[in-house]
């Protein structure tokens, strides 16, 4: 049983890296007004780098003088890979539903070290906020997101008051967090392909189910019930924690997809996967 769960996850996966190759590939195809500006920098390294994707409506957003809900996402890759560029459809998915939208490319191992693609997500989140009102974003109700390793950065985030006060963001804009199969509870220091990651790190925790005492904004934690590459309890263990502590979390699991399908069923084509959209709106909120 196992080595056939094991066997369907690695198609999964090779299905999900081929998806998402062609998913980079659409959205350079895009209509320039599909999206918003692309490649802004929001700090001086080369991957210091964000998109933004704007609903319809945000002209009269602007117009009227009110503003909608931000959401930004936080790819994943393990620390390691991974490009805003291939995650366009979430921009797309998110921005439909009346939000303004913003994918965030952050520095990867081994140019750098935890925590500094925490800081990196901190400093792009700073950007978001003295910069969205122009594109008719809300920079008081700001929504974070991530998959996978971008989802550990996003519960750090919400969780450890540090990077975001670090950043000069105060943490009442932030109205909430979602996380698609992140790693919460894990010890990446005992990870041997992890370990030099998040080796000798100045920050005491790395571990966002370890800060859940310090307040925050409401969770809510999507898991895959075939994830083999980031175990299912990751998203209940923090959400229980977080609870204990006083938090607001929600947790559900979406048992026949795996970890790479989780963020494949925010596109268009591929919803019928998992309700992983409506349960975010439901979540968020009205624009």
């Amino acid at each position: 049983m196992v080595g056939a769960l094991r066997a369907y996850n690695a198609v999964m996966q090779s299905f999900a890296r081929a998806f998402l190759i062609l998913a980079s590939l659409a959205v350079l195809a895009a209509p320039a007004s599909a999206r918003g500006p692309r490649d802004v920098a929001y700090g001086p390294d080369p991957r210091h780098r964000l998109d933004l994707f704007l609903p319809a409506s945000e002209a009269a957003a602007r117009a009227t003088g009110t503003p909608r809900k931000t959401l930004i996402f936080i790819h994943g890759g393990g620390w390691r890979r991974g490009t805003k560029d291939r995650y366009g459809f979430v921009g797309r998915s998110f921005s439909q539903a009346g939000y303004v939208v913003v994918l965030v490319n952050y520095r990867l191992y081994p140019q750098v070290r935890f925590p500094a693609f925490v800081d990196d997500a901190a400093r792009a989140v700073a950007w978001v906020r003295t910069n969205v009102r122009r594109y008719g974003g809300d920079p008081d109700r700001i929504y974070l997101m991530g998959h996978s390793a971008g989802a550990h950065i996003a519960a750090l985030l919400a969780l450890d008051p540090h990077y975001l006060g670090a950043a000069g963001v105060p943490r009442t804009a932030i109205g909430g967090m979602i996380g698609l199969a992140g790693p919460y509870v894990f010890h990446p220091e005992r990870v041997p392909r992890l370990a030099p990651i998040f080796a000798a790190h100045p920050r005491p925790n790395a571990r966002p189910v370890a800060v859940t005492d310090n307040g925050g904004p409401p969770l809510l934690l999507l898991s895959a019930g075939l994830d083999m590459v980031v175990g299912r309890r990751n998203g209940p263990g923090l959400a229980a924690a977080y609870r204990r502590a006083g938090g607001r979390a929600t947790a559900r699991s979406y048992p026949a997809i795996g970890h790479g399908q989780i963020v494949i069923a925010i596109s268009e084509f591929f919803q019928g996967l998992a309700p992983v959209v409506p349960d975010v709106v439901k979540f968020i909120g009205k624009p």
